[in-house]
């Protein structure tokens, strides 16, 4: 069951990740501000950078599926998992809680204007809208199965 979970995360992760700045669903992800805030180069770029490692974990989690996963997957997986989590840390939950440089406050606010926000305003500081909760907290229950995959094949 938890491989199965792990698996659907992964292949969520992918998909997600690799295309929320292509599309705009009202009030969720607004791909056009994205693109119009950093050019649609550099979203293409970002989006291959930040489809690799993501495609890679999706691909060996679908063909590991009800398989032996080695060992170099199951450390992947992990490494993988806490690279995003950390990604997310010093993209979105630093700049939330200490603030962040007036050029970068200005660029999220023109990339996520219009977006779903929960959490209080702290100060004038940038917000992860809901769209990045959602992929915050799939990136963290990730890690978790990943790490319990990883050790629960010692």
């Amino acid at each position: 069951m938890i491989q199965t979970i792990f698996t659907v995360l992964m292949v969520a992760q992918f998909l997600v990740n690799a295309f929320h700045d292509w599309v705009d669903i009202p009030g969720w992800t607004h791909g056009r501000q994205v693109r119009s805030a950093i050019g649609p180069s550099k979203v293409l770029i970002g989006t291959l950078v930040n489809g690799i490692f993501p495609g890679l974990a999706a691909v060996y989690a679908v063909y590991y599926w009800h398989r032996p996963t080695p060992v170099f997957v199951l450390n992947y997986w992990v490494i993988y998992c806490a690279v995003g989590v950390m990604g997310a840390i010093s993209s979105w939950w630093i700049p939330y809680f200490r603030g962040t440089d007036e050029k970068t406050k200005e660029l999220y606010s023109k990339m996520y204007a219009g977006t779903r926000q929960v959490l209080l305003p702290h100060g004038d500081n940038p917000r992860p809208n809901l769209m990045h909760l959602y992929l915050h907290a799939m990136g963290l229950i990730s890690l978790v199965l990943a790490i319990v995959l990883r050790f629960r094949t010692v």
